[in-house]
Protein backbone atom coordinates (compact mmCIF):
# COMPACT_ATOMS: atom_id res chain seq x y z
CA UNK A 1 0.00 0.00 0.00
CA UNK A 2 1.66 3.39 -0.94
CA UNK A 3 1.82 5.99 1.43
CA UNK A 4 -0.26 9.50 1.35
CA UNK A 5 1.55 12.44 3.06
CA UNK A 6 -1.64 13.78 3.52
CA UNK A 7 -1.70 11.14 6.50
CA UNK A 8 1.76 12.43 8.15
CA UNK A 9 -0.02 15.13 9.96
CA UNK A 10 2.61 16.26 12.61
CA UNK A 11 3.96 19.83 13.63
CA UNK A 12 4.06 21.99 17.19
CA UNK A 13 1.53 23.32 19.17
CA UNK A 14 0.46 25.91 21.24
CA UNK A 15 -1.58 25.11 24.93
CA UNK A 16 -4.15 27.49 26.17
CA UNK A 17 -5.49 27.62 29.61
CA UNK A 18 -6.87 29.49 32.05
CA UNK A 19 -6.30 32.88 29.35
CA UNK A 20 -2.70 32.01 29.24
CA UNK A 21 -0.83 30.96 26.02
CA UNK A 22 1.87 28.13 27.18
CA UNK A 23 4.65 27.75 24.49
CA UNK A 24 6.82 24.76 24.82
CA UNK A 25 10.68 24.33 24.87
CA UNK A 26 9.99 20.45 23.96
CA UNK A 27 7.82 18.40 22.37
CA UNK A 28 4.00 17.73 23.19
CA UNK A 29 3.39 13.59 24.26
CA UNK A 30 0.16 13.21 25.68
CA UNK A 31 -0.91 9.71 26.11
CA UNK A 32 -4.20 8.45 27.16
CA UNK A 33 -3.85 5.16 29.39
CA UNK A 34 -6.68 4.57 31.30
CA UNK A 35 -6.43 2.71 34.74
CA UNK A 36 -7.31 -1.42 34.04
CA UNK A 37 -7.94 -4.06 36.54
CA UNK A 38 -7.25 -7.64 35.67
CA UNK A 39 -10.25 -10.19 35.70
CA UNK A 40 -8.59 -13.20 37.96
CA UNK A 41 -9.89 -16.86 37.40
CA UNK A 42 -8.37 -19.89 39.21
CA UNK A 43 -9.33 -22.14 36.33
CA UNK A 44 -7.69 -19.91 33.66
CA UNK A 45 -5.78 -16.66 35.34
CA UNK A 46 -6.04 -13.40 33.86
CA UNK A 47 -8.97 -13.73 30.97
CA UNK A 48 -9.37 -9.87 30.65
CA UNK A 49 -9.24 -6.72 31.90
CA UNK A 50 -12.04 -3.65 33.03
CA UNK A 51 -11.68 0.11 33.10
CA UNK A 52 -11.72 1.24 36.51
CA UNK A 53 -10.98 4.90 35.96
CA UNK A 54 -9.09 7.50 33.84
CA UNK A 55 -7.21 10.48 34.69
CA UNK A 56 -4.37 12.17 32.03
CA UNK A 57 -1.28 13.77 33.00
CA UNK A 58 -0.34 16.32 30.50
CA UNK A 59 3.61 17.48 31.06
CA UNK A 60 4.62 20.63 29.57
CA UNK A 61 8.23 21.52 29.15
CA UNK A 62 8.37 25.23 29.13
CA UNK A 63 10.32 27.77 27.12
CA UNK A 64 12.28 29.88 29.18
CA UNK A 65 9.64 33.10 30.01
CA UNK A 66 8.83 34.64 32.56
CA UNK A 67 5.18 35.09 31.50
CA UNK A 68 1.53 33.53 32.64
CA UNK A 69 3.10 33.57 36.52
CA UNK A 70 -0.74 33.76 37.73
CA UNK A 71 -1.41 30.47 36.17
CA UNK A 72 1.34 28.84 36.59
CA UNK A 73 2.10 29.97 40.01
CA UNK A 74 -1.30 30.40 41.59
CA UNK A 75 -2.21 31.69 44.65
CA UNK A 76 -4.33 29.11 45.81
CA UNK A 77 -1.17 26.78 45.17
CA UNK A 78 0.99 29.35 46.53
CA UNK A 79 -1.07 30.32 49.71
CA UNK A 80 -2.63 26.86 49.97
CA UNK A 81 -5.90 26.08 51.95
CA UNK A 82 -5.35 22.69 52.72
CA UNK A 83 -8.26 20.44 51.73
CA UNK A 84 -9.29 22.80 49.10
CA UNK A 85 -10.49 21.43 45.66
CA UNK A 86 -7.92 22.29 42.61
CA UNK A 87 -10.22 21.73 40.39
CA UNK A 88 -12.84 24.53 41.43
CA UNK A 89 -16.54 24.62 41.42
CA UNK A 90 -16.20 24.95 37.03
CA UNK A 91 -14.23 23.13 34.48
CA UNK A 92 -11.01 25.06 32.93
CA UNK A 93 -10.45 23.38 29.65
CA UNK A 94 -7.22 23.08 28.68
CA UNK A 95 -6.82 23.03 24.89
CA UNK A 96 -3.85 21.95 22.35
CA UNK A 97 -3.70 23.52 18.95
CA UNK A 98 -1.45 22.13 16.07
CA UNK A 99 -0.40 24.45 13.67
CA UNK A 100 -1.59 22.45 11.09
CA UNK A 101 -5.21 22.51 12.89
CA UNK A 102 -5.39 19.48 14.96
CA UNK A 103 -6.67 20.11 18.02
CA UNK A 104 -7.49 18.60 21.88
CA UNK A 105 -9.26 20.01 24.01
CA UNK A 106 -9.61 18.48 27.52
CA UNK A 107 -12.93 19.63 29.35
CA UNK A 108 -12.14 19.71 33.03
CA UNK A 109 -7.89 20.34 33.20
CA UNK A 110 -6.33 21.21 36.72
CA UNK A 111 -2.36 21.97 37.79
CA UNK A 112 -0.81 19.26 39.66
CA UNK A 113 2.62 20.47 39.35
CA UNK A 114 4.70 23.90 39.49
CA UNK A 115 7.59 24.07 37.01
CA UNK A 116 11.12 23.76 39.02
CA UNK A 117 13.19 26.91 38.55
CA UNK A 118 16.79 27.31 37.89
CA UNK A 119 17.59 30.90 38.72
CA UNK A 120 20.85 32.19 36.52
CA UNK A 121 22.18 31.93 33.17
CA UNK A 122 24.05 28.93 32.91
CA UNK A 123 20.68 26.64 32.16
CA UNK A 124 17.57 26.29 31.71
CA UNK A 125 14.87 28.60 33.27
CA UNK A 126 12.16 26.05 33.56
CA UNK A 127 14.02 23.28 35.36
CA UNK A 128 11.50 20.45 35.16
CA UNK A 129 8.03 19.88 33.71
CA UNK A 130 4.90 21.58 34.58
CA UNK A 131 2.25 19.23 34.86
CA UNK A 132 -1.26 19.14 34.48
CA UNK A 133 -3.90 16.63 35.18
CA UNK A 134 -7.42 16.14 32.76
CA UNK A 135 -10.80 14.31 34.95
CA UNK A 136 -13.98 13.51 33.84
CA UNK A 137 -15.90 17.27 33.39
CA UNK A 138 -18.64 18.08 35.95
CA UNK A 139 -22.40 16.67 35.74
CA UNK A 140 -20.63 13.99 32.67
CA UNK A 141 -20.81 9.90 32.84
CA UNK A 142 -17.58 8.66 32.03
CA UNK A 143 -19.10 7.02 28.81
CA UNK A 144 -20.32 10.45 27.66
CA UNK A 145 -18.84 11.52 24.40
CA UNK A 146 -16.79 14.30 25.26
CA UNK A 147 -16.67 13.43 29.07
CA UNK A 148 -12.58 13.90 29.15
CA UNK A 149 -11.95 15.41 25.80
CA UNK A 150 -12.55 16.57 22.20
CA UNK A 151 -10.35 15.73 18.96
CA UNK A 152 -10.98 17.84 16.27
CA UNK A 153 -9.18 18.64 12.89
CA UNK A 154 -8.87 21.55 10.30
CA UNK A 155 -9.37 24.22 13.31
CA UNK A 156 -7.98 27.46 12.59
CA UNK A 157 -4.28 28.29 14.07
CA UNK A 158 -3.67 32.15 14.89
CA UNK A 159 -1.10 33.20 17.17
CA UNK A 160 -0.07 36.85 18.10
CA UNK A 161 0.73 36.17 22.07
CA UNK A 162 4.51 34.69 21.74
CA UNK A 163 6.34 37.23 23.18
CA UNK A 164 10.50 37.52 22.75
CA UNK A 165 10.87 39.88 25.67
CA UNK A 166 9.71 37.94 28.10
CA UNK A 167 12.75 35.72 27.39
CA UNK A 168 14.67 35.58 30.80
CA UNK A 169 18.20 35.04 31.29
CA UNK A 170 19.67 37.32 33.99
CA UNK A 171 22.09 37.32 37.22
CA UNK A 172 20.19 36.68 40.53
CA UNK A 173 21.16 36.99 44.15
CA UNK A 174 19.39 36.14 46.78
CA UNK A 175 18.60 38.05 50.73
CA UNK A 176 17.81 35.52 53.90
CA UNK A 177 16.12 37.90 55.93
CA UNK A 178 18.02 40.28 57.80
CA UNK A 179 20.93 37.82 58.39
CA UNK A 180 24.73 38.25 59.27
CA UNK A 181 26.45 37.76 55.94
CA UNK A 182 23.22 36.67 53.93
CA UNK A 183 22.45 39.97 52.66
CA UNK A 184 23.54 39.77 48.93
CA UNK A 185 23.86 35.44 47.89
CA UNK A 186 25.85 35.07 44.58
CA UNK A 187 25.00 31.81 43.73
CA UNK A 188 27.55 30.02 41.99
CA UNK A 189 25.54 27.70 40.20
CA UNK A 190 22.10 29.41 39.99
CA UNK A 191 19.21 28.78 42.45
CA UNK A 192 17.47 25.54 42.50
CA UNK A 193 14.25 26.55 43.70
CA UNK A 194 12.05 23.17 43.57
CA UNK A 195 8.26 22.82 44.37
CA UNK A 196 6.25 19.93 46.33
CA UNK A 197 3.22 19.62 45.84
CA UNK A 198 1.05 16.41 46.98
CA UNK A 199 -2.53 15.84 46.29
CA UNK A 200 -5.37 13.18 45.94
CA UNK A 201 -7.20 12.48 43.70
CA UNK A 202 -10.85 11.89 45.00
CA UNK A 203 -12.43 9.17 43.11
CA UNK A 204 -16.43 7.93 42.98
CA UNK A 205 -17.28 4.36 41.95
CA UNK A 206 -18.35 3.96 38.48
CA UNK A 207 -17.43 7.31 37.96
CA UNK A 208 -13.39 7.83 38.40
CA UNK A 209 -11.64 10.15 39.53
CA UNK A 210 -14.31 13.41 39.72
CA UNK A 211 -12.07 15.83 41.83
CA UNK A 212 -8.25 16.79 43.19
CA UNK A 213 -7.93 17.77 46.47
CA UNK A 214 -5.01 19.65 48.03
CA UNK A 215 -2.92 17.88 50.62
CA UNK A 216 0.49 19.40 50.67
CA UNK A 217 2.81 22.85 49.75
CA UNK A 218 6.05 22.72 50.06
CA UNK A 219 8.74 25.05 48.70
CA UNK A 220 13.00 24.35 48.50
CA UNK A 221 16.07 26.11 47.41
CA UNK A 222 19.71 25.11 46.55
CA UNK A 223 22.77 26.98 45.86
CA UNK A 224 26.85 26.59 46.30
CA UNK A 225 26.45 30.33 48.34
CA UNK A 226 29.66 33.10 47.76
CA UNK A 227 29.05 36.09 50.13
CA UNK A 228 28.38 34.83 54.02
CA UNK A 229 31.69 32.84 55.32
CA UNK A 230 31.74 29.68 56.67
CA UNK A 231 30.93 30.67 59.89
CA UNK A 232 28.07 32.68 59.07
CA UNK A 233 26.63 30.00 57.06
CA UNK A 234 27.95 27.59 60.49
CA UNK A 235 26.03 30.27 62.74
CA UNK A 236 22.67 29.55 60.59
CA UNK A 237 22.94 25.57 60.57
CA UNK A 238 20.63 23.50 62.20
CA UNK A 239 23.19 20.74 61.68
CA UNK A 240 24.59 21.49 65.52
CA UNK A 241 23.94 23.79 68.19
CA UNK A 242 20.05 22.91 68.39
CA UNK A 243 18.13 20.35 70.56
CA UNK A 244 16.29 17.44 69.13
CA UNK A 245 12.89 17.90 68.45
CA UNK A 246 13.68 21.81 67.98
CA UNK A 247 11.35 23.08 65.24
CA UNK A 248 12.97 24.03 61.84
CA UNK A 249 11.50 27.62 62.23
CA UNK A 250 13.48 28.38 65.05
CA UNK A 251 16.23 26.44 64.93
CA UNK A 252 19.41 28.07 66.12
CA UNK A 253 17.74 31.34 65.06
CA UNK A 254 14.50 31.73 63.71
CA UNK A 255 13.70 30.99 60.31
CA UNK A 256 13.52 34.24 57.56
CA UNK A 257 11.95 34.87 54.01
CA UNK A 258 14.60 34.33 51.43
CA UNK A 259 14.08 36.58 48.86
CA UNK A 260 16.13 35.90 45.40
CA UNK A 261 15.83 38.68 42.84
CA UNK A 262 16.64 38.73 39.24
CA UNK A 263 16.13 42.31 37.54
CA UNK A 264 12.73 42.99 38.42
CA UNK A 265 11.70 39.10 38.70
CA UNK A 266 11.56 37.95 41.92
CA UNK A 267 11.00 34.11 44.03
CA UNK A 268 10.06 34.62 47.77
CA UNK A 269 10.47 31.62 49.54
CA UNK A 270 8.26 32.31 53.07
CA UNK A 271 10.23 31.63 56.37
CA UNK A 272 12.97 29.47 55.03
CA UNK A 273 14.75 27.01 57.25
CA UNK A 274 18.04 26.11 56.54
CA UNK A 275 17.95 22.26 55.95
CA UNK A 276 21.60 21.09 54.69
CA UNK A 277 24.95 22.73 54.14
CA UNK A 278 28.31 21.18 54.29
CA UNK A 279 32.09 21.05 53.26
CA UNK A 280 33.62 20.50 50.00
CA UNK A 281 37.82 19.58 49.08
CA UNK A 282 39.27 19.33 45.72
CA UNK A 283 41.01 21.83 43.29
CA UNK A 284 37.71 22.98 41.77
CA UNK A 285 34.69 23.10 44.40
CA UNK A 286 33.94 25.75 46.94
CA UNK A 287 34.25 24.89 50.35
CA UNK A 288 31.09 26.21 51.41
CA UNK A 289 29.48 23.36 49.17
CA UNK A 290 25.93 23.75 48.78
CA UNK A 291 23.58 24.94 51.09
CA UNK A 292 19.72 23.97 51.44
CA UNK A 293 16.33 25.99 52.89
CA UNK A 294 12.98 24.52 52.97
CA UNK A 295 10.15 27.00 53.45
CA UNK A 296 7.67 26.66 56.95
CA UNK A 297 4.26 27.81 57.75
CA UNK A 298 4.35 30.93 59.15
CA UNK A 299 1.11 32.25 60.92
CA UNK A 300 -0.59 35.85 61.86
CA UNK A 301 -2.86 36.55 64.84
CA UNK A 302 -3.89 32.22 63.96
CA UNK A 303 -4.07 32.84 60.54
CA UNK A 304 -1.72 30.93 57.90
CA UNK A 305 0.66 32.76 55.95
CA UNK A 306 1.67 32.23 52.29
CA UNK A 307 4.38 29.59 51.82
CA UNK A 308 5.98 31.65 48.80
CA UNK A 309 5.35 34.01 46.30
CA UNK A 310 6.60 34.17 42.53
CA UNK A 311 6.27 37.48 40.24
Amino acid sequence: MPVSRANLGRGPAIVTYGGATLFTRNDINLRHTPMLNAVETSMYGTIDKFKRNLSIRIPLTLWGSWENLSVLFPSSILNPTIGASLVGSSDTPLVVLGRNGDQLTYACATLVKLGNLYLGVDSELWAAEVEFLAIVKSNAYPEDAGAYFALATGQSYTDNTFAKTNFKKVRWTGAWGSKTGFGTIIPQKGFQVTWQLEYDEINVDGYGTVDVTLKNFLGGVKCIPIGPTLAQIEAQSNAQGSAHGTLLSNGTVAAADLTLTGGSSSVVLKSAGMTENGYMFGIEPLRQGEVAWETTRGFTAGAANAVATVG
